[in-house]
């Protein structure tokens, strides 16, 4: 093998992630394969090499072509895995047009996916995101009486333990979940923590925060937005980043505005599968509409004692919906009470016209330099419907965007990708930047795919800005590496095939499977990884399901729940479709923690498994992954 060299001089590569992001990319499709056997065969015969520096220096030191790979691994024995299986759960690939101009949108989630600890290691080893944080937390302890750190990250002695271990097995092992929690057959109370944060006067100043340092993080990354959308609170971290408000003129305003809405009486919210038109029969002066969200969602808002009637009614009726997780009911009359002590508020602030465009929820199109700078736009922001749908409908007018959740959760990309105006969409791509609360994987792991994803779109990263001060050189990599032919030799995954006699679940799919994929490229336009056909009854059975929920003809094994556009009423149409099919009680939490059909199907065939030992033993010891869905 050829020798290569290290470059050492002035070298600061101390990383603080243990996941790193591979960078692959080639100017034709073979030539791209060919280097991701090179690297996966150089990385297999070079076990002193150091992963952080290596994915620095495919980064930085190689011009990017337009076919595309990107790999986030953990260290040198999981890269090579991966590259050589082409495994289709973590290999993502692309082929972008010579001229690419792609805009990136910033959508900011509202209240209801908060959750404690959110972004957590994004904290903990993130350097403009930790600033950004600790700068906002300090101007809202004289506002709020307390420090925001200590709500959001309660216990961040015991993670940073954790941490410094530089041990993803350990950082998982932490968040794992087990089985039995995980299909709530243990009823645990709400912590005490959770219980805190989700008060109305932490929770808009937490959400805020988050969404803020997220954006700055993006930023940083040299990810900027060109345009903005946020839901209720988050249109004021749209105003802030659009340079309407200061950051600190909003802080006050959100401290303060999220203080007076705790003084309402309790309220509830309740998110429901029908249209705005179907829904208006159904309300009365205690229920009214809240959010139109897309076309057959909608939330309303009410009393306590309103909206469970409600609930109960459509529950009776079989229509999907689900209460939402907030103490008041926002964007209803409700909100009038305080509305005069809040638009005195903000004609105290110095507002200017925004210089980055964004959606008004109010009017569900671009807001003017007049709205914006008008004290009383946002007292009817504060109780009028949020206008979400007509704001997505606005934003797919625009070709190529990326839409990409800034905030904790996948929400608001799954409302995107249910819009009907989304079909018409040539080249769309909606991407989050965190897991949302029952997911088990790393944040940090998870934005640096989100981030590859991005790349592989075709949009520019400023790679240097990832590390921090942690670099200043480069690896000197051979230069056979990327340039290197087969010449009739067996490529990495076809010697891997020969020398592992089990089948490999994670090899890519066939040719035949290849040209399927092809035809079905504009239902698989928002999923960069490989199909993979369903391998057995139990997964064909849910991806049938799947096909027919989403619209999509061809749902593979590995495809994303929140992908495809899951959400919350749509998974309760989709635990209603399982339980036709499957002898167990599935609660609607499986789908969050196990979002691809692979995972689900594994869950689902343990439970019957394990069901069926107590009830029926010797029935249970002869199902297996092919007979487990006829049980019924």
């Amino acid at each position: 093998m050829e020798s290569y060299l290290i470059s050492t001089s002035n070298k600061q590569s101390n990383s603080p992630t243990p996941w790193h992001l591979l960078v692959l990319s080639s100017k034709t499709e073979s030539g791209l394969e060919t280097a991701t056997d090179n690297l996966a065969e150089f990385l297999n015969q070079n076990s002193e090499i150091n992963l952080a520096d290596l994915a620095y220096t495919l980064q930085v030191d190689f011009q990017a072509f337009n076919h595309r790979r990107i790999l986030v691994c953990c260290d040198r024995q999981d890269a090579v895995y991966a590259l050589t299986t082409r495994n289709p759960k973590r290999i993502f690939t692309s082929s972008i047009q010579e001229t690419n101009n792609r805009s990136v949108v910033f959508m900011l989630p509202g209240l209801g996916e908060q959750y404690v600890n959110m972004a957590l290691q994004l904290y903990q080893l993130e350097p403009t995101f930790r600033k950004h944080i600790a700068y906002c937390s300090e101007l809202l302890k004289p506002r709020l009486g307390f420090d925001l750190r200590d709500v959001l990250y309660p216990h961040q002695e015991q993670a940073e333990q954790v941490r410094q271990t530089n041990n993803p097995a350990a950082v998982m092992s932490s968040q794992k979940l087990d089985l039995r929690r995980m299909l709530q057959r243990d009823q645990t109370p709400v912590d005490v923590n959770s219980q805190k944060l989700n008060q109305t006067y932490i929770a808009q100043p937490a959400l805020f925060v988050i969404e803020y340092a997220l954006a700055q993080m993006w930023i940083a990354w040299g990810i900027k937005p060109q345009a903005l959308i946020g839901y209720s609170i988050s249109e004021y971290v749209a105003a802030t980043l659009a340079g309407v408000l200061s950051l600190e003129e909003t802080l006050a305003l959100v401290a303060k505005r999220g203080q007076l809405i705790q003084q309402l009486p309790s309220g509830a919210m309740l998110a429901v599968s029908l249209s705005e038109m179907e829904l208006q029969p159904l309300l009365t002066e205690h229920l009214c509409l809240s959010a139109v969200n897309g076309s057959q969602l909608c939330v309303v808002a009410g009393s306590t004692e309103s909206i469970a009637k409600l609930e109960q009614h459509l529950l009776t009726d079989g229509i999907a919906c689900r209460q939402l997780q907030t103490t008041h009911a926002f964007h209803s009359p409700i909100m009038e009470a305080i509305l005069e002590p809040f638009i005195q508020l903000v004609k105290s602030l110095d507002l200017k016209p925004p210089q980055i465009p964004y959606i008004s929820n109010v009017t569900g199109t671009w807001i003017t330099a007049m709205e914006a700078t008008d004290p009383s736009y946002w007292g009817r922001h504060l109780c009028q419907t949020v206008r979400f749908a007509d704001g997505i409908e606005t934003l797919w007018q625009a070709p190529s965007q990326i839409l990409l959740e800034v905030g904790p959760g996948q929400t608001l990309g799954s409302m995107a990708l249910q819009h009907p105006a989304n079909a018409n969409v040539l080249e769309r791509l909606v991407l989050a930047s965190l897991p949302n609360s029952y997911n088990q994987q790393s944040d940090m792991a998870f934005s640096l795919n989100t981030l590859g994803q991005i790349w592989l779109a075709g949009v520019s990263v400023d790679w240097s800005k990832l590390y921090g001060n942690c670099y200043s050189s480069t690896l000197a990599l051979p230069t056979y590496l990327f340039e290197r032919q087969h010449h009739g030799r067996e490529s990495q995954k076809e010697q891997w095939e020969k020398t592992h006699k089990e089948p490999d679940t994670n090899v890519l799919p066939s040719q035949e499977q290849e040209s399927i994929q092809i035809v079905q490229q504009r239902q698989r336009l928002n999923l960069q990884n490989s199909y993979v056909a369903p391998r057995f009854n139990t997964e064909q059975k849910i991806a049938n399901i799947w096909q027919k929920v989403f619209r999509v003809e061809q749902v593979g094994v590995y495809d994303n729940f929140f992908s495809l556009g899951g959400n919350s009423l749509v998974a309760i149409k989709i635990i209603s479709q399982l339980q036709k099919i499957f002898p167990t009680d599935i609660p609607s939490i499986v789908i969050f923690t196990n979002p691809t059909v692979a995972e689900l199907a594994s869950v689902i065939e343990e439970q019957i498994i394990a069901e069926t030992k107590i009830l029926n033993p010797e029935k249970a010891g002869s199902l297996t992954s092919t007979t487990v869905s006829d049980s019924k």
